[in-house]
């Protein structure tokens, strides 16, 4: 599936609170966590077998009503960005699995470098992934993630970011034609640093004060 960007008009809103360099570390998180909640919002609402009926009962008659199985989800925060999306998302499905996933990339060669790696080892047909990455730069971290993921026998992976480049859109589309991208922005290109620009700096440092 292609990258979907949202027309949500609050996604939009925090990410500009996002992008301004005078944005508090606080703030910053703030706007990444929402950004994180509508966008999973929009991404939860088009997977398919979450859901059963179970009957319940109001303050005045029995009923029946759906609810979301989820134990069968799964969150990936990517160390350290996705953390701060984390809270948004897990507060939608307390019952959801999170596991954590570290990578760091080489300022020399800009590949990716595994640290931590939680993810579970066994899966069944109806879990679900939710990876959350702020930022989609030139697409090698989450390439590395989402082919761990993959091998676990799945294709039901979603990944929520605030912002991709246009590198990173062209490859990962190609690369992974039946994995949905959902994005607050589509950014034109990167510097020689490999930072998205106009982008929003370093997530991670901006996140946790760094």
């Amino acid at each position: 599936m292609p990258v979907i960007k949202t027309s949500n008009i609050l996604a939009e809103h925090w990410l500009s609170v996002a992008r301004d360099k005078n944005t508090p570390p606080e703030r910053f998180r703030t706007a990444l966590e929402n950004i994180g909640l509508i966008l999973f919002s929009e991404a939860i609402n088009n997977v398919k077998g979450l859901t059963k009926k179970q009957s319940v009962k109001t303050p005045l008659k029995k009923t029946y009503a759906s609810f979301i199985e989820q134990k069968n989800i799964f969150i990936i925060p990517i160390l350290r960005a996705g953390l701060a999306m984390l809270a948004g998302v897990k507060n939608c499905v307390p019952g959801s699995k999170v596991a954590h996933v570290g990578l760091y990339r080489s300022e020399k060669t800009l590949q990716p470098n595994w640290y931590l790696d939680k993810l579970p080892r066994k899966i069944t047909k109806r879990s679900t992934f939710f990876v959350l990455e702020p930022m989609l730069a030139t697409g090698g971290t989450i390439s590395t993630v989402l082919q761990r993921i993959a091998a676990l026998g799945t294709n039901k992976i979603f990944v929520i970011s605030a912002i991709i480049s246009g590198q990173a859109k062209q490859k990962l589309e190609s690369k992974f034609p039946n994995i949905s991208f959902y994005v607050a922005g589509i950014d034109e290109y990167l510097n020689q640093k490999g930072y998205i620009v106009p982008g929003l700096g370093d997530a991670g440092d901006r996140a946790f004060n760094m």
